[in-house]
């Protein structure tokens, strides 16, 4: 078994990883759009309001992030460094967040800020999937040999359904990060193959296989057992590659466990894609 590893971590201090490409034709849509600011969703350590407040502090407009959960008394060290560059933070309650994908509930924050372009929580609808199909196909460019399994971390399926989209695999296996029911699960999967089809406007037979690995979640999103903390600190030892603790670390556990059950024939050729996020590491004080 031979591996690659696509280190999108090193592609930019603030918007590497999978960030960037969600971003990309966001970006391009607001720049058409005529809107004068950004404005988009997420908790204390998002990776994704991280990158947009970079983002529009480079490109010299304005952003604001609605925020999960109630204002704490000290911020976050992440949306310290999103006010620091410029973003305006909006906190809401959970039960209101939990409003983020209902139109009538967009519409009245639409009112509260009719000059943004809003991007959904993590930049996961099909414009942020599209950019992710670029990063496929230029992960293969770089790839040493053409590979037989592309392997990703994944939470809403954005991710996945691009690369899925671009074809340039036999197979996709996703981990998924977070825990959910069989049901849960199953809707995702449809999801992602419902987007990736949309995507490459090919029908469901005519892309790469996908595996949704839901055995790798360490019980629920950004749980990080002691187990998962050893592996992290061996593989870093080992490898000299930094991991986060929410995506990436899921990932590298999740091939390594397959690899020794023997799941992969002699000879696979696995591309791993690392989507970056190493800033939520400061949401753990013991890895900074």
């Amino acid at each position: 078994m031979d591996i690659a590893v696509k280190r999108e971590d090193l592609l930019h201090p603030q918007l590497g990883g999978n960030k960037f490409y969600k971003l990309a034709g966001h970006l391009e849509s607001f720049r058409e759009s005529g809107m004068r600011r950004l404005l988009s969703f997420g908790g204390a350590f998002s990776n994704h309001l991280y990158a947009l407040a970079a983002a529009a502090h480079d490109l010299g407009v304005t952003s604001v992030g609605i925020i999960r959960g109630e204002q704490p008394e000290r911020l976050s060290p992440t949306l310290q460094d999103v006010a620091d560059l410029g973003m305006k933070l909006v906190f809401i309650s959970r039960e209101d967040y939990r409003n983020k994908t209902d139109p009538v509930w967009l519409d009245d924050l639409q009112q509260r800020f009719p000059d943004a372009y809003v991007i959904p929580e993590g930049g996961g609808d099909i414009t942020g999937s599209r950019g992710c199909m670029a990063w496929a196909t230029g992960a293969v460019a770089a790839s040493p040999w053409q590979p037989d399994v592309i392997c990703v971390a994944t939470g809403t399926g954005g991710t996945a359904a691009g690369i899925l989209a671009a074809g340039v695999s036999e197979q996709v296996c996703a981990f998924l990060v977070l825990k959910g029911s069989t049901a849960e699960t199953f809707d995702m999967q449809r999801g992602i193959l419902t987007r990736a089809c949309a995507l490459a406007r090919k029908e469901r037979g005519d892309l790469p296989a996908l595996l949704l690995e839901t055995n790798y979640s360490c019980g629920g999103y950004a749980r990080f057992p002691d187990e998962l903390r050893c592996f992290m600190a061996e593989f870093e030892a080992e490898t000299g590659v930094p991991l986060d603790p929410v995506y990436t670390v899921k990932l590298f556990w999740g091939i390594a466990h397959k690899a020794r059950a023997g799941h992969w024939r002699p000879g696979t050729r696995i591309l791993v894609l690392h989507s970056g996020g190493l800033q939520g590491r400061r949401g753990y004080p013991q890895l900074r």
